[in-house]
């Protein structure tokens, strides 16, 4: 299980800060495992320079971040205490395999264990479900997320039905369950005759979501890493990397539609299931926003004027009204 963080060590809330005045924003946070912790760097850092978020828009991780902070005063200690253990532990890099014997045999072992798990039941994290669905009820204190200060928008994927499937209101643990369900380590859920999986597999940019909810901005916060090279020797291999070619090409387009798009850069290679990061992805998401201060004062400066439509030829790096991002 992963280690409870300490609340006394962590450093003061920004809640204090006197909110500036500002152009209302939606926040549409991403998917990315663990480097989703970067979302809690950049609500973090926004605070502390004064923007509040009117609305969120969560996927995977990023649905975790959301409800968290939407329903929670102590959001900060609580989403940095989040226990993940309910997440079977990453298997060892390509390199740390081709160092170490122990780390080889150990790949072997979860491996054949996936496999298993795979074959005879929903994937690997199975026996983990309800200690992953009472973690969640922690974090949310049981609550609904019509008990969220703010509109939060919580997006899955339906896999009966092969589409998106957005949850505004019922049990906010059970919302955020299945839009972090990975297919293969954890079970999906099963609510109102749905199929309900890690939102990610639908829609891992549902900036059109974020539009919905009515403010004039989009900010979308994406914590992907870019593909590393690929050694591609048979069938499965290229099923695997042709999979993951298609989803952030797809994601791609989505976060075009934004007004903005912040993406934090890590400093290395930082494993979906890699939840140990996590302080070290908050401390990205806080770089992401420090570095973009200006374009952020640009954007939601209420005085700046009214942005164009949105246009799909629009490029994800320039927002739509001519800043570098």
């Amino acid at each position: 299980m992963t280690p409870f963080h300490s609340i006394s060590m962590l450093p003061a809330s920004p809640s204090s800060v006197q909110p500036r005045s500002h152009r209302p924003f939606t926040l549409v946070l991403a998917g990315g495992g663990a480097r989703g912790f970067a979302h809690v760097g950049v609500l973090r850092a926004l605070e502390a320079d004064g923007y509040r978020p009117a609305a969120l828009v969560g996927v995977s991780m990023g649905a975790a971040v959301s409800v968290g902070y939407a329903l929670r005063p102590d959001w900060y200690p609580a989403l940095l205490a989040m226990d993940t253990g309910a997440f079977p532990a990453p298997m060892p890099t390509a390199e740390q395999q081709r160092d170490s014997l122990r780390q080889r045999l150990r790949a072997r072992r979860l491996g054949a264990r996936f496999a298993y798990r795979l074959l005879t039941g929903w994937g690997i994290g199975t026996p983990a479900r309800e200690a992953g669905l009472q973690a969640l009820r922690t974090l949310t204190l049981g609550q609904s997320l019509e008990d969220a200060r703010l509109p939060v928008a919580v997006s899955t994927t339906d896999l009966r039905g092969g589409r998106r499937h957005v949850i505004r209101t019922g049990d906010a643990a059970e919302a955020v369950y299945a839009s972090v369900a990975l297919a293969g380590v954890l079970p999906p859920l099963e609510r109102d005759g749905l199929l309900l999986a890690d939102g990610a597999y639908a829609d891992l940019a549902p900036v059109g979501v974020a539009r919905e909810m009515g403010h004039p901005v989009v900010i979308a916060v994406n914590p992907g890493q870019a593909l590393a090279g690929a050694e591609v020797r048979n069938g499965l291999q290229a099923l695997r990397r042709a999979t993951e070619v298609c989803n952030l090409s797809h994601a791609d387009a989505g976060f075009e539609q934004a007004d903005l798009v912040l993406k934090p850069t890590f400093r290395r290679t930082i494993d979906t299931l890699d939840f140990e990061a996590r302080r070290e992805c908050v401390a990205a998401g806080t770089r992401v926003v420090r570095s973009h201060r200006a374009v952020l004062a640009a954007l939601l400066d209420p005085g700046a004027p009214p942005l164009p439509a949105p246009s799909p030829s629009t490029h994800h790096l320039v927002n739509r009204h001519g800043l570098a991002r």
